[in-house]
Parts: structure tokens; C-alpha cells; sequence
């Protein structure tokens, strides 16, 4: 073999063909359902060259097999829904997208245990149906939109809403095809009829898995994951602050409570434009695309009733200890003045139509509201994401939003974010909204995202994710002793996929004859 290269070649499409039959090997007019939904630029930059769409691992294997032999690369995917982030497109034009998404079997879910054996290709509507349908007192947890895979979203560190809201702090055991076409399973799966594989993580010797998130040196074709139990009780808690400098102490307040354990979801704090996208376009609200005029978030906040910055979370408990939980909550944050506190309780086993729907991703319930988010600007919406991480200090996350939004507002667009806080720092969520028919928008959002990921880094906060396009500049960004950590990537790399089949550029690690 002369080297790997990105496109199909006959060979390859003849084997995979063969393999799978003529009806799961897509190409032509069919490669456009992958392409990036939300793009930043030319659509062509990130095509795919052919989609294989294999149906076990058994097929998974000899597909690595067959690119390796006939020097095609692979980009993997479980649903392919990364939206903002690149979708189902792959990191370098003509590459072949290997699309899990008919791996899509609830393998086992545990009842006693509270652990379920998924595929990639298994959906989180589809995981939280199952686990209702068992019976088994447990929920699932799901982050915005419910048609993402379970396994695709906790391997890019996606979150959720529930105390089990950190995706990937979840997962125990692995079934993984290397770029070789090996098939390994890690921890306790590593045993033939192992019986705790999705209890235990570490096994014997040293752990794996971390090097399968966020990676191109394996294709994940099982995970295990930890369910949440079902709560005797839960609380809805959302939080409206009247001021913009209110950001602070609403992040000074919380950050006690969430790390000693009183507050055990992901806490969200968001400003009012987010309520406004989620219910109509900006023209409601102003007739040209000039940044928006004074008054204008004011008056959101009186019509959906919500303050400058609104903070979300939830509470889960038995019934007695949950009003202790409840009654910490609402003495600390009373010093905040003109802070409103509403405190919505539930049954742990209320039924669907009886929990608010803004609250029911508190309770692991999924739905697709938040994809209006991205037709603020009119037309066919789109969004590029920025999420810097930072600590969980009011003063530096007050900072940042004033810096970042200068940034957002030189290059014409609305400041549009958020804050998580899944566990001891705060993640800075900011969504570049743009209409996806006007080029000029278009092109103001590609220029605008490196200079957001070089202020951010130049202060010292980088990102956790980020779109294809700009993976390069956020692995550059994470640069002591001179990029070491980029260095072991690519060693790493090399010794696992030598002739690079495996997703090409992907968080910015690439293989030796393709290296920057």
C-alpha cells in the first residue's frame, strides 16, 4: 500500500459494497444528509466522499480492515447530530463516514443495579423509552435535544440536566474496534463472561478508556452507562435576577451548595435572549439586523416574566429531606436583591403532562425545543458554538461575558450564552446565531470564532469542544512546554493508527503524513 488516502477508492466501494450491500453504501446525491447542517462557510470543505452504514461490529471490523488494506480514511459517527459543531460532516473533505447509526440495540438494562449496555446507534428517546418500558426505577438523562446518541454525546463530554448530567462520568465499559480492526473491551469486560462490566470501571492494569472520548484512535461500538434512581421527590428551582452585574453573586452563591452536594444537577444560568430565540425569530422584537437596541432585553424579561440572568436547577430527595434541601436553597440566595426565587415540586413518579415542560429535562425526559434556538436571525437558522471552561468564581465569569460580548458585538451579532456547572467549574456555552442564506453573516461568524478561542486563551481558558473548523486552533491553544500534550496525541496516534484510517484531524490530532 503507497499510504492512506481520503477519498474511496474503487477498491474500497467494490469491498464495502460486497460487505454490506449496495443499499448501505451511499454516494452521490445521498451524501448530502451529511453534510454539515449549521455551516460556516463552502459545505464542500467538509463532504464526504461515501457513507458505509454497517449494521454489527462483526461489520464495523471489516470495514476498518478494508480501509486499512485499500488506504481509505474513516470518519465515525453515532447519530451524526453535533450540530454547531459540524454535524455528521467529517473533519477533511472526501473522507468515508462510517455512520453507526443502525447499531441501534438496548443490549441490557439492569434493574437491580441501575446500569444499561447500549450501541451508538441508540438515541436518548430511545434509551429513556426503554428503561420506562422495563420498569426499572431509574431515569435516563438527556441533554437538549432527544434525537443525539446516548454513546456519540457522552464520548464528546456532552451534558445533561439531571445529577447525573455529566454524560461521560457516567459511562463504565467499552466494546472497541482499534484502527487495526481488533475488537477489545475495557475494565471488566476484558474477561470472557465477565459479570461486572458495567460496574465496575478500572479492571486490571492500566485504564483505557479515556483515550476513546473526544478520539480517533478507536470507534466505540458498546458502552455502559449508569442510570440515575428514580427520586422518592424532586424540586424544579429557577432563579430570576433583575441585573446584569447580578451574574456574580448568583455564581458565588450557588458554587457552596453545589459542591458540598446540596444542589446535585447541572445548574444553567442564561440570559433573557435565550427565551426570546426559543419562542420566535428576532424580528418580533426588532425590525433590522442593527445589534439590538436599548429597552429591547428589558422587554423580553416582561413578557416571558424572567430577570437579566435566570438560574435553573433541581433538587432530589426523599420527600422529608428534600424540603431540607429546599429550605438551604431559598435562605441562601434571598440576600440577592430583587433575586426571585420559584420552587415547583414533583413526585418522583408524576406523570409527563403533569411536569412544566421547561422543567422536564430535569427529570431525564427528553424533547426538541431547544432546536428553535437556531432561527433567530430568520431564515434558515444556524449557530456556531463557542464553550470556553473557567472556575466557578462570579467575578471571572462576569468578566468574561463583558469581554465576549464586545467581541460578539464588533462582529455585528447578539450575545447569546450561558453557563453550566456540572461539577467544580463552570462551562461559558455562547451560540454564534446567524441566518445560513446570508454569506456575509456567514463569513462574519467564521472570522469571529479563532478570535474568541485566542482572547479566551491568552486569559486562560479553554474550550472543551469545538466545530471542525476550528479544532486545529483550540489543540494549538493548549500549548505548555511548547504543545506537549499535542505531541503525546500524535505519539499516541502514531503507535495505535499508523497509516491514519481513523477520523483524520479530528480534536486536532493528526496522523504523521497528514501533520501540520
Amino acid at each position: 500500500m503507497s499510504g492512506t488516502q481520503l477519498g474511496p477508492s474503487d477498491a474500497f466501494l467494490a469491498a464495502a459494497v460486497d460487505l454490506l450491500g449496495d443499499e448501505f453504501v451511499l454516494g452521490g446525491d445521498r451524501l448530502s444528509d451529511y453534510d454539515d447542517p449549521f455551516p460556516v462557510g463552502d459545505p464542500a470543505e467538509f463532504a464526504a466522499g461515501l457513507v458505509v452504514r454497517p449494521a454489527t461490529v462483526e461489520d464495523v471490523s471489516a470495514l476498518v480492515r478494508i480501509a486499512a488494506e485499500h488506504g481509505t480514511t474513516l470518519w465515525p459517527i453515532s447519530q451524526g447530530r453535533n450540530n454547531g459543531y459540524g454535524g455528521r460532516s467529517p473533519r477533511t473533505a472526501g473522507t468515508v463516514v462510517l455512520d453507526l447509526s443502525r447499531l441501534d440495540r438496548v443490549l441490557e438494562i439492569d434493574a437491580v443495579s441501575g446500569t444499561a449496555l447500549v450501541e451508538p446507534g441508540v438515541r436518548f428517546i430511545d434509551l429513556y423509552t426503554a428503561v420506562r418500558a422495563s420498569g426499572a426505577p431509574f431515569w435516563t438523562s438527556t441533554p437538549d435535544l432527544s434525537w443525539g446518541s446516548v454513546v456519540g454525546n457522552a464520548l464528546e463530554r456532552g451534558l445533561g440536566y439531571t445529577a447525573y448530567g455529566e454524560h461521560h462520568a457516567q459511562v463504565c465499559g467499552l466494546e472497541v474496534v482499534l484502527p487495526d480492526g481488533e475488537i477489545v473491551r475495557t475494565g471488566m469486560g476484558a474477561m470472557e463472561g465477565g459479570r461486572a462490566w458495567q460496574l465496575y470501571r478500572p479492571g486490571f492494569g492500566p485504564a483505557v478508556d479515556g483515550l476513546f472520548f473526544q478520539s480517533n484512535l478507536g470507534i466505540v461500538t458498546k458502552m455502559g452507562v449508569w442510570l440515575m434512581p428514580a427520586p422518592e421527590a424532586w424540586a424544579a428551582v429557577d432563579i430570576a435576577a433583575p441585573a446584569f452585574d447580578d451574574l456574580a453573586p448568583l455564581i458565588d452563591t450557588m458554587r457552596p451548595l453545589k459542591l458540598d452536594g446540596t444542589i446535585q444537577s447541572t445548574v444553567v444560568i442564561g440570559d433573557p435572549l435565550g427565551a426570546a430565540a426559543f419562542s420566535g425569530p428576532r424580528s418580533e422584537w426588532q425590525a433590522d439586523l442593527g445589534l439590538l437596541e436599548p429597552g429591547v432585553h428589558e422587554r423580553i424579561m416582561e413578557r416571558f416574566g424572567v430577570g437579566r440572568w435566570n438560574m435553573t436547577f433541581a433538587l432530589y430527595d426523599h420527600a422529608e429531606l428534600l424540603e431540607a434541601r429546599i429550605g438551604v436553597v431559598e435562605r441562601a440566595f434571598a440576600p440577592i436583591p430583587g433575586a426571585r426565587v420559584t420552587v415547583t415540586r414533583y413526585a418522583g413518579d408524576a406523570p409527563v403532562d403533569d411536569i412544566a415542560y421547561g422543567h422536564r429535562v430535569r427529570a431525564g425526559i427528553p424533547d426538541m425545543y431547544a432546536e428553535k434556538l437556531s432561527f433567530w436571525y430568520g431564515g434558515r437558522g444556524g449557530h456556531v458554538s463557542f464553550a470556553p471552561v473557567l472556575p466557578l468564581d462570579g467575578t471571572e465569569a462576569l468578566e468574561q461575558v463583558h469581554r465576549i460580548r464586545r467581541r460578539f458585538e464588533a462582529a455585528g451579532f447578539d450575545y447569546c450564552g450561558a453557563f453550566t456547572a456540572a461539577g467544580r467549574s463552570l462551562v461559558h456555552v455562547t451560540e454564534v446565531l446567524y441566518d445560513r442564506d446570508d454569506a456575509e453573516q456567514v463569513a462574519r461568524a467564521r472570522m469571529l470564532v479563532p478570535a474568541l478561542i485566542a482572547e479566551a486563551a491568552a486569559e486562560g481558558y479553554g474550550e472543551y469542544r469545538g466545530h471542525l473548523a476550528f479544532m486545529d486552533d483550540i489543540a494549538r491553544s493548549f500549548d505548555f512546554n511548547g504543545g506537549a500534550l499535542g505531541r503525546l496525541h500524535a505519539r499516541l496516534k502514531d503507535a495505535l493508527d499508523p497509516t491514519g484510517v481513523l477520523a483524520p484531524g479530528k480534536q486536532g490530532v493528526w496522523p504523521a503524513r497528514s501533520r501540520p
